[in-house]
């Protein structure tokens, strides 16, 4: 959908010129303008199977379509996101200070360094791993310490090297968990290691997207919280379980002070939009929804390992809805030719393990025709 300055004028001008002559006629000029529907294939080809940005493919909850529809029709209002956090605390089981809502965990994630890091310091987090808040770091021209997995191990974390990087410079320590794009996740056990380790003064922010997608009863940072850790921020969106990436919905939870700090650049009143805020009250009502997701995952990720094990490719995976799938030095050829053929994944690359493709996991045949596909460019 790519149109130039030219166009967009031309068609302004007659748009503005043409309201009056419809209104003249009694024609509804707001019924008019919508003829041609809307362009929502954000550049991707007609019938694409798009496995390349973690999305769920089941979409949201019934429940937050009703309350999205229902934000859209008063969208001419303002939404105040911290009305949400009552309702967060409450599933959370936390006091309704120890919430921020965001525009995705995403806002959470780049602002937390422009709070810490104003004074410079150092970062510590791993190679391997979604980056958003460490570039942000980078371009504030702060040492950004980054420790490779352990990928003899599966990709485990390594919290050995992770905390001797350490020093009394650091303000500071990123975990991802489940990590994207491995699903290499930390045990309670390990959180609680790392957050004893830290000085008081470094902030431990662990980017939970995921979490939703763990078994019942795993231990995750917000256990950290409720134990009394005040220098934990932990980050949770509605774009993955809860099929709602398009909304840009998100939350961080941590002690008021930390909450404050970031609050000072951004995460405010308008971080939520009207659709948005109807869409969580609705994801929020049906929790099982999120659990069906789950479960569709846990199921899907079987699939892709027998195939993968049919193909004699050695595959990596976790609890997220993702796997990475080994292909070596062709890996980036394969992206390609899978391209061509309107299949979309993911390069290893761009989490620094180059060797490996990370798929998303999508609907039951689009999962069938990748693996077909990719058989024939082995």
């Amino acid at each position: 959908m790519n149109f130039s300055r030219r166009d967009f004028l031309q068609k302004s001008t007659a748009v503005a010129t043409g309201v009056p002559l419809l209104m003249s006629m009694d024609i509804d000029y707001c019924e008019a303008a919508t003829a041609t529907p809307p362009d929502l294939s954000m550049g991707f080809p007609e019938n694409a199977i798009r496995l390349n940005w973690n999305e769920n493919t089941l979409g949201p909850s019934p429940l937050a379509i009703k309350g999205a529809i229902a934000g859209l029709k008063e969208g001419y209002r303002y939404a105040l996101g911290s009305l949400l956090a009552p309702l967060l605390a409450d599933y959370h089981s936390l006091d309704k200070d120890w919430v921020l809502m965001g525009t995705g965990s995403t806002e959470l994630q780049r602002l937390a360094p422009a709070t810490h890091l104003n004074e410079g310091g150092n970062v510590v987090s791993s190679l391997e791993t979604w980056a958003g808040g460490l570039r942000v770091a980078e371009h504030m021209g702060v040492d950004v310490r980054r420790i490779d997995l352990i990928e003899e191990k599966g990709f485990a974390y390594d919290i050995e090297g992770l905390l001797n990087a350490v020093d009394d410079k650091t303000q500071m320590f990123i975990m991802v968990s489940p990590n994207n794009p491995t699903g290499t996740s930390l045990s309670y056990q390990e959180l609680k290691r790392i957050a004893d380790s830290l000085p008081d003064k470094v902030l431990f922010v662990i980017d939970e997207a995921y979490a939703d997608y763990l078994p019942d009863n795993w231990g995750t940072g917000i256990d950290l919280l409720k134990a009394g850790y005040k220098n934990v921020l932990v980050t949770r969106t509605f774009s993955k379980a809860h099929g709602m990436a398009g909304l840009r919905s998100g939350y961080g939870l941590g002690h008021p002070d930390i909450l404050k700090r970031i609050t000072q650049f951004g995460c405010g009143p308008a971080s939520t939009s009207i659709v948005a805020f109807g869409a969580i009250q609705g994801a929020l009502n049906d929790i099982g929804h999120a659990r069906q997701t789950r479960s569709y995952v846990e199921r899907t990720r079987k699939f892709y390992q027998q195939k993968c094990e049919t193909l004699n490719l050695h595959s990596v995976s976790g609890p997220s809805p993702f796997m990475m799938i080994k292909t070596g030095n062709r890996t980036s050829e394969i992206q390609q030719a899978l391209k061509n053929k309107k299949i979309l994944v993911g390069n290893g690359k761009s989490w620094n393990v180059p060797d490996y493709l990370r798929v998303s996991y999508g609907r039951e045949k689009e999962n069938e025709v990748f693996f077909r596909t990719l058989a024939t460019l082995l």
